[in-house]
């Protein structure tokens, strides 16, 4: 779909793999956030619920956020932070949420939305980026 496509949500890599070969390993803690976050079904009652996205047509909203969150602690995608501020480092992106817990509230899978957000925002805001163009 369309917002799979915009946050490019695939694994990024160079590393060829062998299917013929035991998966890479993955620390327990670390697959077990990934699953978390993997949880999400995609409904869009998050975005649906949330007054950013009614506002801004454009914004990526929560589901879009959650994804590039688990690529982000995926210790197999190669991205970096920057790789990942040039896909929702703007006003439609993570610095548009105004956190008003409407995702939250209302994701029947309970995922832990406004905390990713807010992990997502606080890892591009440590590299000197904060969505206000400066």
């Amino acid at each position: 779909n369309a917002m799979s496509k915009r946050v490019e949500s695939w694994i990024h890599t160079d590393h060829e793999t062998d299917i013929a070969k035991l998966e890479e390993k993955v620390e327990p803690e670390v697959a077990q956030e990934v699953f978390e976050l993997d949880r999400c079904i995609e409904c869009g009652i998050c975005v649906a619920s949330c007054g950013t996205a009614i506002m801004r047509k454009d914004f990526i909203g929560a589901v879009g956020i959650n994804r590039i969150a688990r690529f982000q602690i995926d210790a197999l995608d190669k991205r970096s932070d920057e790789d990942f501020y040039e896909l929702i480092g703007d006003d439609d992106g993570v610095f548009g949420c105004m956190t008003l817990l409407g995702c939250e509230d209302n994701c029947p899978k309970h995922l832990p939305l406004q905390s990713k957000i807010a992990y997502i925002r606080r890892k591009l805001a440590a590299q000197g980026k904060c969505g206000c163009g400066k």
